[in-house]
């Protein structure tokens, strides 16, 4: 079962508790993708939206910037697309170690006109 968290932010920070890296960590861990929404309708991608789009880009989600309200319902339905579109891949290296620790990953799709979405990597389990 995939897990996703829709973020309706403008990626400013307000007393966090925890880091952005921090969090982006926790999604990973949780294997949850995160889409986020920005609510800046500056017109302009502000230092909040980058933010947004780090989380996305690093949990296999993507980042939507409405720059009109009306445009809101139009992120919702992306996501409900891609969210039921999606497959998984499982892969075991023959050199596994299951020692907790953080696993970059890359997946390329041979047709060149084609885009790959997944986040950059993965925690190996603890035993």
């Amino acid at each position: 079962m995939r897990r996703a968290i829709i973020l309706l932010s403008d990626g400013e920070d307000n007393l966090s508790h925890v880091t952005r890296e921090e969090a982006i960590e926790m999604a990973e861990r949780a294997d949850v993708i995160v889409y986020t929404i920005s609510t800046n309708i500056s017109g302009m991608k502000g230092k909040g939206d980058k933010v947004l789009e780090r989380i996305a880009e690093a949990t296999g989600g993507r980042a939507f910037f409405p720059f009109q309200m009306r445009d809101v319902s139009d992120a919702f339905l992306s996501i409900q697309e891609e969210l039921r579109s999606q497959y998984a891949v499982a892969y075991k290296p023959a050199d596994f170690v299951a020692d907790g620790r953080y696993r970059t990953i890359e997946i390329l799709a041979q047709d060149k006109g084609l885009k790959v979405r997944t986040r950059k990597g993965y925690y190996a389990p603890k035993q």
